[in-house]
């Protein structure tokens, strides 16, 4: 399979995609270091943006509109009229502040409704990271665990039983058993050669299968959620791939962000933009935020 291009405006770092509305049209992503919030309908092609005063790591719809936004200090909530609300920070929940200068990078709703979201340093200290949990409410975060030296993809099965979660630079996808709101038993789905590139954000579809986007791997990989066994790869025109979302009223387009940061745009001058693929699998929502 191949991705055609779905957004034209370059990203520096595109991350965090969502597909939301009663068709899953409305598609939004961030452009981290750019510090945009950006979107574009699925059916219409309207498209629109904000800016945001820090990097943002993430811009997750919320369930009355608006957005929990992952900036470098936040993570604060956004309402439709651009007024924020600051919630619960790293420094809140890890009882100390960072050493070296920290940011935030993935993020997403779990099924039961609770924010996960996760860590880095910007100079890429090993270990300098962590992963966290938000209740739905927004009014407490603690931290599950530390030792994260970039906390990327994440998702959930359908039934909410088991989490997949990629800390990069590990080259491996890791599931953990879900229990009400804790997760537990860390072990290894599937460790990826050097060769594809590095695991970055993922999506996990209606069948329990995840795809996985591939820094300096040009690619969307479909993985077995149980097995870890190779069943699709998706070529993108641009090295560096970020992250993908379902879209669309039956679930079944993949939008696929991609960075531009030091690319060379001669030979890759498709860098940076956003992609979209039909992968022949059906997707799951995006869950929105409640606060």
């Amino acid at each position: 399979m191949k991705a055609s291009i779905f957004d034209e405006r370059r990203n520096i770092l595109g991350e965090g995609p969502t597909a939301t509305g009663p068709k899953n049209e409305d598609v939004k992503w961030v452009d981290l270091y750019g510090k945009k919030v950006r979107s574009r309908h699925l059916v219409n092609g309207e498209i629109s943006e904000y800016e945001t005063t820090e990097d943002v790591g993430f811009a997750i719809p919320r369930l009355n509109g608006g957005e929990v936004i992952g900036t470098q200090n936040g993570p604060l909530l956004r309402d439709v009229d651009g007024t924020l609300h600051l919630l619960p920070t790293r420094v809140d929940a890890d009882g100390y502040k960072a050493s070296q200068i920290v940011r935030w990078n993935d993020a997403k709703v779990s099924p039961s409704g609770d924010l996960f979201l996760g860590s880095m340093a910007y100079d890429f200290t090993t270990n300098a990271g962590a992963f966290y949990q938000m209740r739905g409410d927004g009014r407490h975060m603690r931290r599950l665990f530390g030792d994260v030296s970039i906390s990327n993809g994440l998702d959930w099965t359908v039934d909410g039983k088991t989490m997949f979660y990629i800390d990069t630079p590990l080259a491996r996808v890791d599931i953990f058993d879900v229990e009400e709101r804790e997760i537990k038993n860390r072990r290894t789905l599937v460790h990826f050669p050097e060769s594809m590139g590095s695991p970055d954000g993922m999506s996990a579809d209606a069948d329990g299968n995840i795809w996985v986007a591939f820094w300096m791997g040009s690619a969307v990989r479909c993985f077995d959620g149980k097995t870890g066994a190779q069943l699709a790869e998706i070529a993108c025109p641009a090295p560096m791939i970020t992250s993908c979302v379902f879209a669309g009223e039956n679930l079944d387009q993949l939008i696929i962000t991609s960075a531009s940061e030091n690319c060379d745009l001669e030979a890759h001058p498709e860098a940076g933009f956003v992609f979209i693929a039909s992968p022949g699998v059906q997707g799951q929502k995006t869950t929105l935020f409640g606060a």
